[in-house]
């Protein structure tokens, strides 16, 4: 009797673990490309999407604002430059009827420039310092870029290392089903030789490697949402846009 429910439940461990051998998780099975130059474009695309990123177009709203400034500095010496008209009823009528005739001279508008002196030096300093805070928004810019690509690249090599270990572990954990089928089938054939431990050994051996095949999966899993977070977009996304 208790060698009859051995054997029953090694036929239900082995049919579980057939079973979770036949379920992969697809989430994690993203074909990537094999052909170089497609795997060049891929990594590119990443990097332009990534590039998309508020915090890299931040940047361009803050040049667009340097450029306002730089406007408006050099703008500020036509804040000393004044105008005035003269009206009469002579300038408005156009004439004086030959009464008058020191009227027609009388200037109809004046014109007029105040400059402090020191805006000789204020002003153009004023235009330099908007143009220099241009050129570090774009250094800025240049330097933001240049990290988001780093990161999308090596978010990449850890999404592609990982599936990599995920296919490599494939088939070892198959050859432990294997193992531990051959070994539960002797055992419960009654075969000499195959006692209750070297079937527990196997069943053991069959579990670390299904351990290991969800912390592989695990890993993979969090590098692609790591990586998609990055571009903005599920890699199934970006392939198509290929």
């Amino acid at each position: 009797m208790k060698r009859a429910y051995i054997t029953f439940l090694a036929v239900c461990i082995s049919l579980g673990a057939f079973a979770q051998l036949q379920q992969p998780d697809t989430s994690v099975l993203l074909k990537l490309p094999k052909d170089p130059s497609i795997i060049a474009r891929f990594k590119q695309k990443l990097v332009e999407l990534a590039l998309q990123n508020p915090d890299v177009r931040q940047y361009d709203a803050q040049k667009d604002i340097t450029k306002y400034e730089t406007r408006i500095a050099k703008a500020a010496w036509l804040n000393h430059f004044t105008a005035a008209g003269n009206l009469n009823e002579f300038t408005i009528k156009g004439n004086n009827n030959g009464n008058n005739p020191q009227a027609s001279f009388y200037p109809r508008y004046n014109f007029g420039v105040i400059i402090p002196l020191g805006h000789f030096i204020s002003i153009p300093n004023e235009v330099k310092k908007a143009k220099a805070q241009g050129r570090v928004v774009q250094k800025q810019q240049e330097s933001a870029a240049l990290i988001i690509k780093d990161k999308v690249l090596e978010a990449y090599e850890e999404y592609s290392a990982n599936k990599q270990l995920v296919e490599l572990h494939g088939p070892i954990l198959e050859d432990a089903l294997v193992h531990y089928n051959q070994i539960e089938e002797k055992f419960r054939a009654g075969t000499e030789g195959i006692p209750l431990d070297e079937y527990k050994a196997a069943y053991h051996d069959y579990n670390v490697e299904m351990v290991q095949k969800v912390l592989l999966e695990k890993n993979l899993r969090q590098s692609k949402l790591a990586l998609e977070g990055i571009v903005g977009m599920t890699l199934e996304e970006v392939m198509r846009l290929l």
